[in-house]
């Protein structure tokens, strides 16, 4: 069977179906009948034989026919025979709208075609409507149907009624409950749409007439000073988002002071509109009552502030825990830069305007972390009488008391901070008692300076002068004597260069300790500078016979901004202390890489390691300390300030970096250093060298080279 043959079936059968069900059209489906036709219907007594016998049948139910709407259709469709197919067609009828009459079903209809050659005949038809009250002179279930819409019509009316039950108890609800509601609309000029009872009842309006009349947007019944606030809550609600809420004074139209609390919202009301919704509540006499109890609170409030002033003129409220304070009376001239802040930034602030000689103390006893452990001990108060500068420029004696509180609401340690001036109580006995500190304090310092400057600098300085000085007899003495001269000469020169370099060591330390150390940002040839740095250490690691190795890990940039100056000397005093410390047939090297890079800025790290005579443990820890030296007879030369390592600690720190040495007895040591150095904007050539660069990360090479002397000196990148 053909494709094209059975779309032809089934479409014919679905052009019968719909022009009966459809548009009633009974003429079309007669048009179809063959002479032999045989038909089923629905009833038990509907059947005939023959065209005009089924059409008769047809014909007379055409009146009464229930116009539908198909849907869901499907069809079947078999050759049965030699030009014969049986199509059988399921689909769901629903009476139309509007006719009174209602039907829903699903209809079964078996069609039997004939091909005669020039087109099909209807062969045979069974109808099979599922309707059980099809009367045997029906082909619709006619009365069924109108009972149907009778029985459908009567609930509907019952379901309206219960709808304006339920539509008068929510006007009657809407109108009675104890809060006001409007609604208005959502832009300028906000006008009034709908409003409940308790509105115009509320603003002592006799009706909504003539609420309505004198009210047009509900901005009128804002005050001017709430006017603005207002109007942004009710620009920045959001359909069916977030509600909004204030509490606000108003004014009744006798002009009767009123306090209410709104709640505001963006909603579509019932008639499809966006509005705002507010809906208000009468809370003036609870606002009556928190107003006395406010005045009767602030009547106390004063007058024990008076009392409490007159005592302490600073008491403020600490939470230790939150590190937070809050001042709670300030009648005392202070510096405090804000009312509320970070305890912990108080203290530190502070601190300029407390007597020097009590500044240490001051910042020990009212550290957070020393409150806080002072109280966990069991101690509830914290005590100190100091000197304090106040705005009229001059030192004033206070008190500071930090005063335990118990906490009943959660575990937040808290205090009480009290200042108290003692001007009258300690003027002489102050005056007198800083005399003899400050002259304490100058004379230890002073002393103790003394002391360690001459202990430390006399020998280191004496040593190189002697030898000046005998040198130059000597040379006196052999004039004669070229080369003996020469060789004076040279000795006279290192010793020079050494004591040179001490007092070079001892301005630096200097300008360090004075905060008078500058940092330089400037752009250099980084790899210039390593360069540098190699052809100085190279030959004295040769004339030594120590081992030179340079680690240079790609990648990394050429040039960077930042104070060369100042990195050469930190890589060479540590290069020199590695060749002063390390023996004969030792190793030295250095490592230089990329850590990481943060905000436009490139992290370099610098590994200087020896195998030389180490350090102990108790040293390390005092190793950065001015003029610090372990064993100085260790070194080859006995020379050294002990203040190399200190400016190179203090000189990392000044330039944003950190240092970290690891050491052990007679295994050597290794200082680690990172310094952060700005990168440069690449340009184009810039940026394919840097490629290049990455394409030869962590790649090996192997160097064969025929001097034998470049073993001692290798550059790794």
């Amino acid at each position: 069977m053909g494709k094209q043959i059975l779309e032809q079936v089934e479409a014919l059968a679905g052009k019968v179906l719909r022009e009966y069900f459809c548009n009633s059209d009974v003429e079309f489906l007669i048009s179809t009948f063959a002479e032999d036709i045989v038909w089923l219907g629905a009833g038990e007594k509907q059947k005939a034989e023959g065209k005009e016998a089924v059409a008769a049948h047809f014909r007379v139910g055409a009146e009464e026919m229930i116009p539908c709407n198909m849907s869901e259709e499907e069809y079947e469709t078999r050759e049965i025979g030699p030009g014969c197919y049986l199509c059988e067609g399921v689909s769901w009828l629903q009476s139309k709208p509007d006719i009174n009459i209602y039907m829903k079903a699903q209809q079964r209809c078996t069609f039997v075609f004939r091909d005669t050659g020039n087109g099909l005949e209807t062969v045979h038809i069974h109808n099979s409507v599922p309707f059980a009250a099809v009367q045997d002179d029906e082909l619709f279930p006619m009365e069924a149907a109108r009972e149907a819409y009778a029985k459908l019509e009567q609930k509907l009316q019952e379901r309206n009624q219960e709808f304006e039950r339920q539509a008068q108890f929510l006007t009657q609800l809407y109108n009675s409950v104890p809060c006001g509601i409007i609604q208005f609309g959502a832009e300028p000029p906000y006008e009034v749409i709908n409003i409940n009872r308790m509105v115009w009842e509320f603003y002592g309006f006799p009706s909504e007439e003539a609420y309505r009349k004198q009210v047009k947007t509900p901005l009128q019944m804002i005050l001017e000073e709430d006017r603005v606030r207002i109007k942004t809550l009710i620009d920045n609600l959001k359909l069916n988002g977030d509600a909004a809420s204030y509490v606000r004074e108003s004014r009744r139209d006798d002009g009767e002071k009123i306090w209410i609390s709104a709640v505001l919202g963006k909603i579509e009301n019932a008639d499809g509109r966006v509005v705002i919704q507010a809906v208000f509540t009468d809370v003036s006499e609870i606002r009556r009552i928190e107003i006395a109890r406010e005045q009767e609170r602030l009547l106390e409030n004063s007058s024990l502030r008076a009392a409490i002033c007159t005592a302490y003129p600073l008491i403020m409220s600490v939470n230790l825990t939150r590190d937070t304070y809050n001042c709670m009376i300030e009648e005392h001239t202070t510096h405090l830069s804000a009312k509320q802040g970070a305890f912990t930034s108080l203290i530190r602030s502070s601190l300029p305007a407390v007597y020097p000689s009590y500044r240490e103390d001051f910042a020990a006893s009212f550290d957070r972390e020393e409150a806080l452990r002072r109280f966990a001990s069991g101690q509830r108060e914290i005590y100190m009488e100091l000197q304090h500068m106040g705005e009229d420029g001059k030192y004033h004696w206070i008190s500071v008391l930090l005063i335990y509180v118990e906490n009943p609401f959660n575990s937040d340690v808290i205090a009480i901070g009290l200042v108290k001036i003692l001007d009258n109580q300690r003027a002489e006995q102050a005056r007198q008692e800083q005399l003899l500190r400050d002259a304490l304090s100058s004379a230890k310092a002073a002393d103790q300076a003394k002391s360690d400057f001459l202990s430390r600098m006399s020998h280191d300085i004496r040593t190189p002068m002697n030898a000046i000085i005998g040198m130059s007899t000597i040379g006196q003495l052999k004039a004669d004597d070229t080369k003996g001269v020469q060789d004076c000469f040279k000795k006279i020169d290192a010793s020079s260069r050494y004591l040179l370099s001490l007092l070079n060591d001892i301005l630096d330390m200097s300008k360090i300790e004075t905060g008078k150390m500058e940092i330089a940002h400037e752009h250099f040839d980084f790899s210039g500078l390593i360069e540098e740095m190699n052809q100085i250490i190279y030959p004295q690691t040769l004339s030594r016979n120590l081992s030179y190795e340079v680690y240079h890990r790609e990648p990394l940039e050429r040039h960077y901004i930042g104070d060369p100056l100042r990195l050469k000397q930190i890589l060479m005093n540590l290069l020199s202390n590695a060749l002063k410390f390390t023996p004969e047939g030792g190793a030295l090297s250095v490592d230089i890489r990329e850590q990481r890079r943060t905000n436009g800025f490139a992290y370099i790290q610098f590994c200087v390691r020896d195998t030389g005579v180490g350090m102990s443990e108790d040293f390390k820890k005092r190793i950065f300390q001015p003029f610090e030296q372990e064993l100085p007879e260790t070194g080859r030369n006995n020379a050294g300030s002990g203040l190399g390592l200190s400016i190179v600690y203090n000189l990392v720190h000044l330039m944003g970096g950190s240092i970290q040495v690891e050491s052990e007895k007679h295994a050597g040591t290794a200082f680690t250093v990172v310094l952060p150095f700005k990168l440069i904007s690449d340009d184009a050539e810039r940026e394919e060298e840097r490629k290049r660069q990455e394409l030869m990360k962590d790649l090996k090479v192997l160097v064969v080279d025929d001097d034998a002397s470049s073993d001692s000196r290798r550059q790794r990148y």
